[in-house]
């Protein structure tokens, strides 16, 4: 139990300054992008078997990639956009596709999965052909208990063409991105960051977050953005050099077929974002870091900023984005 805010907090009145990032370079909350990346690594889920869900998540990932390789095509240089919108979740995208293309159960070698990855684009999949094996019980009894072997098979088809045309729109948003990310490399702006000095008036309504002691303001309306400033974060010179080193691994994980271990590279590539979208928040919520940003903005000490919470930057997010952002990074998780 924490005590109140007046009491825990010292000395703590809203002075009517705090920094964020700028429009253009602000990323997802994490806490957003967390809910996000769950929801599509059980909307993604890898598995070989086919139930009922696989055509949702088949129209999912059609979605996912088109969404991606239109974010990629659409973005303009500037200051954080290979986090904002290269697309390191896609490989959870073509894992799962790899998965069920290949019906990969583990006991395939690589000759094996190959085969079995053309047979199926072809039509020719075991799941609705003649020649079933004794290992694939799991197959003869939903064919079997199905009366009509034709619906059966035309349910099948959309799945396996939605899923092939998923992998390939991923793929080419993937190294897409790749020249996208190179031809960025210079002028270097495209990982840099830039924070922003906010006020308010004096009325504006806030409450202070225990135990953190940040501001919350739920009222942006009335802030008044200026004095931006571009430097490059602490980690944001690696952004180009990991996201290339992304696709090489999802080349590789194509080659030799293997789609839970791409699938999970799109896990590690959403961590990656959520890591960078939490530091950035950094500069806003950090007692240390407002201070290190404030003395590149050269403010005098009678105008010092004040820390802001988490929920101050989703507020802030919703304000500048909506309802229709978040359907975007609903399927895309970008940064």
């Amino acid at each position: 139990m924490f005590p109140s805010s007046e009491i825990y907090c010292k000395g703590s009145s809203f002075g009517g300054l705090v920094l964020v990032p700028s429009e253009e370079s602000q990323l997802t909350p994490w806490p957003i992008s967390v809910t996000v990346l769950i929801l599509n690594m059980v909307m993604l889920y890898p598995t070989y078997k086919w139930n009922k869900f696989s055509l949702i998540s088949a129209l999912w990932a059609v979605i996912s990639s088109a969404l991606s390789l239109w974010r990629v095509c659409s973005a303009k240089q500037g200051p954080m956009i290979v986090a904002y919108n290269m697309p390191f979740n896609l490989p959870l995208t073509i894992g799962s596709n790899i998965i069920r293309l290949t019906l990969e159960d583990g006991t395939k070698g690589f000759k094996e999965r190959w085969k079995t990855f053309f047979k199926v684009i072809n039509g020719e999949s075991p799941q609705y052909t003649t020649s079933i094996t004794a290992d694939d019980d799991w197959i003869e009894s939903d064919y079997q208990n199905d009366k009509n072997g034709k619906s059966f098979k035309i349910y099948y088809r959309i799945e396996e063409i939605s899923r092939l045309f998923a992998l390939i729109v991923a793929l080419m948003a993937m190294m897409w991105g790749v020249i996208r990310v190179w031809e960025w490399w210079l002028p270097f702006d495209s990982i840099n960051d830039e924070i922003c000095l906010a006020s308010f008036p004096e009325n504006v309504h806030t409450s202070i977050e225990i135990p953190s002691c940040g501001y919350i303001i739920a009222d942006w309306g009335q802030a008044k953005i200026y004095n931006c400033i571009q430097f490059e974060p602490a980690v944001g010179w690696f952004l180009i050099i990991v996201y290339t080193a992304l696709c090489a691994a999802v080349l590789v994980g194509m080659f030799v077929i293997r789609g839970y271990f791409i699938w999970a590279l799109g896990g590690v590539g959403s961590a990656i974002l959520i890591v960078i979208s939490g530091l950035q928040s950094t500069y806003s919520t950090n007692g240390y870091c407002v201070e290190f940003v404030a003395k590149l903005m050269r403010l005098p000490l009678t105008q010092k900023p004040q820390i802001l919470s988490h929920q101050s930057l989703i507020n802030l997010w919703w304000y500048r984005f909506g309802l229709l952002q978040w359907a975007i990074h609903l399927f895309t998780i970008h940064g």
